[in-house]
């Protein structure tokens, strides 16, 4: 699997983030929910994560490799940086000169002057990316990781930017998603994030509607297509009102047509429409592999995105609007 290598610039939705946590002292951390199958693939095999008898081995700690990213090799190697604003300097290159004309005479050495910009050397961080894991078990279809470097910032220093510009993409480098929150937030904190919190959104038009959906997150052009086209159809269903939901770096978008009866779906990997009917708030807790288990009986309806699936889903919502 690949993924996007560095962020260039701190994006909007972190911004935000930040705006809205009280504490002063901030980590870069990241939760993700990551398949069996692509920990077999190796994906994060660079962190010495990987999937044994025993279950999933990871370390607690680990200094990213270098060969990551230039981000990577800088919190590694240091980095030198050079300084065009001031300027130019005299240095001296040292270079081995022929005594008398001829090197069988033996040679000698001498300094010869040249005219650069200064260089400033930063000294490696050394920084280390702590790894935790929910329940790491054999035989389970993913596994729940937390990716934390271990630098903690404080929001009022003055190079807190360029720190978290750092952190923020050694974490992109190694694990593909980057995230910032207040640095005493427990583990099991994040776990409860991984729940689907729903909120319901006031009646307003698209635009309105799509802007609290992201919460002044900056939504790919994909998202925001996807959450037009999908506000368009939610609303000819004519619902009491529209919602949305939050489960880690997920975005849900839905209609609730009445309290037991709703359809939504995930906004960024939209492939399937779920209607759900009693306890929907309950069932959308769950996983798709443990809803295509079987063990939730008729309480919900998946429509793929296929041929004539929004008649699908009109034919279902008439059938149980009665």
């Amino acid at each position: 699997m690949r993924w996007k290598k560095n962020i260039r610039k701190i994006p909007k939705s972190i911004k935000f983030k930040l705006s809205s946590i009280d504490s002063q002292q901030i980590k870069v951390v990241c939760v993700k929910k990551i398949s069996r199958t692509d920990i077999e693939r190796g994906i994060l095999s660079h962190l010495n994560i990987r999937l044994n008898d025993n279950g999933l081995e990871f370390p607690s700690e680990i200094i990213p490799k270098d060969t990551q990213g230039k981000h990577s090799n800088w919190n590694v190697n240091g980095r030198e940086i050079i300084r065009n604003d001031l300027p130019m300097e005299t240095f001296y290159v040292d270079v081995e000169a022929p005594n008398w004309g001829d090197s069988y005479n033996g040679t000698h050495t001498v300094e010869l002057p040249n005219k650069r910009y200064p260089r400033e050397y930063i000294a490696p961080r050394n920084s280390t990316i702590q790894i935790e894991c929910a329940n790491s078990s054999p035989d389970l279809p993913y596994y729940i990781l937390k990716f934390q470097v271990s630098e903690v910032l404080n929001k009022n220093t003055p190079e807190f930017s360029d720190r978290l510009f750092d952190c923020l993409n050694i974490l992109q480098e190694n694990i593909g998603s980057c995230d910032v929150d207040r640095a005493d937030k427990s583990f099991e904190d994040y776990i409860q994030t991984l729940n689907v919190s729903w909120d319901i959104l006031p009646p307003g038009t698209a635009e309105e509607t799509i802007e609290r959906l992201f919460h002044g997150k900056n939504p790919s052009p994909q998202e925001r297509e996807t959450a037009n086209e999908r506000f368009a159809f939610f609303n000819s269903l004519n619902p009491q009102n529209f919602i949305s939901g939050a489960s880690g770096l997920q975005r849900y978008f839905g209609a609730l047509i009445h309290d037991n009866l709703v359809v939504f779906e995930n906004i960024k990997y939209g492939n399937a429409i779920y209607i759900m009917f009693d306890n929907w708030e309950k069932l959308s807790q769950k996983s798709r592999i443990e809803l295509l288990s079987g063990k939730y009986g008729n309480n919900f309806e998946r429509i793929i995105h296929k041929n004539n699936w929004r008649d699908q889903v009109r034919k279902i919502i008439r059938e149980n609007r009665r």
